[in-house]
């Protein structure tokens, strides 16, 4: 077992894949060489019959749990709350794998990383990835690895879309799943804020249509559009009573004006704007009842247990559209059960509410 330390524990580094020959994009495009990153916590059995696939949402990376040292001022991995010894995806039973999709700026090649065929970043050139890309590179990794089976795949937002999208392509391949806080397809509400936001970026006249990297500093655009894309993970009950109308000291600036200036300024010092809307727009672009005519159709080869989970608070996937997900199983009949959690945190409580979302996932995981 790895050092442990209060609340987690030491992780081991990223590994890194090399794909000599490329990796084949939905769309038709190759890059290559082309490099997938990913981690691995826990142990594989010998019979490699434990492990669970981790999904990652759109900010996040495959760095899903623990911390890489001792430093107190280090923040753990994003999913660490649930991922861990004793958590409720327990790494004393399970060996989990979580992989940074496909332009990501996390590891994984990126529109920032550098084409070698002209020794600058690919920048606009860079494919624009689907959900089904995230899969395969997923599969890639695992297939690496020798496992040929999971006991379950889990994620939450972008990440359960993943999940989703598993249950399509590779029915057989795992034995659950765990989709929280998403969907089949974005709603259109969300959708209509993800353009603005993408839209904001495209118009920041730093951004020169995607290629920009020869300028330092983070661009106004992004950090706007994070604003933007951080209300729809917020709830109306959770601005009240953090903000409400307060204002900053004795000033005319509004808390959440203040609140969302910082949020916008820290992420694009983190990320890069071409990864922000290309991922974005493959969760718009994911619609499985559009590409397979219905829902009940698009699972109809899934027949394994599915916990989904949907919060109460949640603007970006409504109750309703995890309902409709359900209720395609149900017709098919699949083994589903369906998880209404009541929280004042929206769509972000797959990420905050470690006491609400952990006893259901380990009832779940334990029962099979």
């Amino acid at each position: 077992m790895p050092q442990q330390l209060q609340n987690t524990f030491i992780a081991a580094p990223p590994r890194q894949l090399l794909l000599g020959e490329g990796f084949h994009f939905v769309h038709g495009e190759t890059i290559a060489p082309f490099t997938i990153q990913y981690e691995t916590f826990g142990e594989l059995n010998s019979d490699r019959s434990n492990a669970i696939l981790v999904c990652h949402a759109l900010s996040a990376s495959a760095h899903a749990a623990g911390k890489y040292s001792e430093d107190e001022d280090e923040r753990p991995g994003w999913w660490d709350g649930l991922v861990g010894y004793g958590k409720g995806i327990d790494l004393e039973k399970y060996f989990v794998v979580c992989v940074n999709l496909p332009g990501s700026p996390f590891g994984t090649t990126a529109p920032k990383s550098i084409d070698p065929s002209t020794g600058r970043p690919y920048g606009s050139r860079y494919p624009w990835p689907m959900i089904e890309d995230m899969v395969h590179s997923q599969k890639i990794v695992l297939d690496s690895l020798g496992i040929r089976h999971l006991r379950s795949i889990a994620g939450g937002s972008l990440g359960g879309m993943q999940v989703l999208m598993w249950a399509v392509l590779y029915p057989e391949f795992a034995n659950s799943i765990i989709a929280m806080a998403s969907g089949a397809a974005v709603p259109v509400q969300g959708i209509a804020w993800h353009v603005i936001g993408r839209k904001i970026i495209e118009s920041d006249a730093r951004f020169r249509g995607g290629d920009y990297y020869d300028d330092p500093h983070p661009l106004r655009g992004l950090e706007v559009a994070r604003m933007v894309g951080h209300m729809t993970y917020l709830s109306a009950m959770a601005l009240q009573s953090k903000f409400g109308r307060r204002r900053r000291g004795n000033t005319r600036q509004f808390e959440i004006d203040s609140y969302f200036e910082y949020q916008g300024q820290k992420f694009a010092r983190q990320y890069d704007a071409n990864s922000y809307i290309r991922v974005q727009a493959a969760m718009d672009e994911m619609d499985l009842d559009e590409q397979h005519g219905t829902l009940q159709r698009a699972f109809e080869r899934w027949h394994a247990e599915t916990l989904l989970v949907s919060f109460d608070t949640d603007w970006l996937f409504p109750v309703r559209e995890v309902e409709r997900v359900e209720d395609a199983m149900r017709i098919n009949g699949t083994p589903v059960r369906h998880e209404r959690i009541s929280s004042s945190n929206g769509h972000d409580t797959f990420l905050i509410d470690y006491e609400l979302i952990t006893p259901p996932v380990r009832d779940f995981l334990t029962a099979r």
